[in-house]
Order: C-alpha cells, then structure tokens, then sequence
C-alpha cells in the first residue's frame, strides 16, 4: 500500500475517491485522457462489471466529491485556526513535514513519516 493510500485511510476521502482524485491530476498535467483515468477508476469496483469502465459521470461525480472534501477540509482547518483550536505554527510545521509532496516514500520513510503525523497530529487539536 502506498503512501497517499495509507494517509487517505485516516482521511475524509475514500480510497475510491483518491484514486479518481488522483487520476483526474494526471488528466489536468495531460499525462492520462479522461476515458483513461475512468477506466483506472473501473478496478476493484464493487458495483456494475469489473471488466468495464466507469462512465464517465460516476467517475467525474467521484472526482467532484473528492474536491468537495478536501475544500471542506481546508475550511475546517481555517475555522479551527480562527476559534483557536490550532495554532497557526503547529498547522505550519504539518504543512512543511508534508511540503515536498508527489514523491515515492519507502516503507521506513512512510512509517516515520506517520508516526510524526500523529505525534504532531495529537499536539496540534486542543
């Protein structure tokens, strides 16, 4: 299991929705055609034939839920920094930890990285 699917399993998206979610950056960057990332998104579907690709509309409602929660997210993240439930330095040091993003970790890096999101996780709600 990589490490966005180890991450999104102790978020708000579902692992459904990180997978389209992820497909759909590589349909914006022009690396994947829509009907490709659709047809990523049709794996282990629990509804319909696995052997066929999701229509188009699941996938992009898919990929539209995804957007929702993590905008849903962010705002959560502003309110709770507004009411002081967070505090702004520790919200920093959690962005820096995950800043350089899109690269592979190994399974050791994965495992330390989680180990200080929780840490850091646990310190950062009152």
């Amino acid at each position: 299991m990589g490490f966005v699917e180890r991450l999104g399993e102790q978020s708000s998206l579902t692992s459904r929705q990180v997978e389209s979610l992820a497909s759909y950056l590589r349909v914006v960057s022009g690396e994947l055609r829509l009907r490709d990332a659709a047809s990523i998104s049709s794996h282990g579907r629990s509804k319909g034939p696995s052997d066929r690709p999701v229509s188009l509309g699941s996938y992009y409602r898919t990929v539209s839920q995804a957007r929702t929660n993590v905008k849903q997210s962010l705002v959560t993240v502003v309110v709770a920094l507004w009411m002081g439930a967070i505090k702004v330095e520790d919200v920093r040091r959690l962005f820096e930890l995950v800043g350089g993003g899109a690269r592979e970790l190994s399974d050791e890096e994965t495992d330390r990285f989680l180990r200080v999101l929780e840490v850091l996780l646990r310190h950062v709600v009152v």
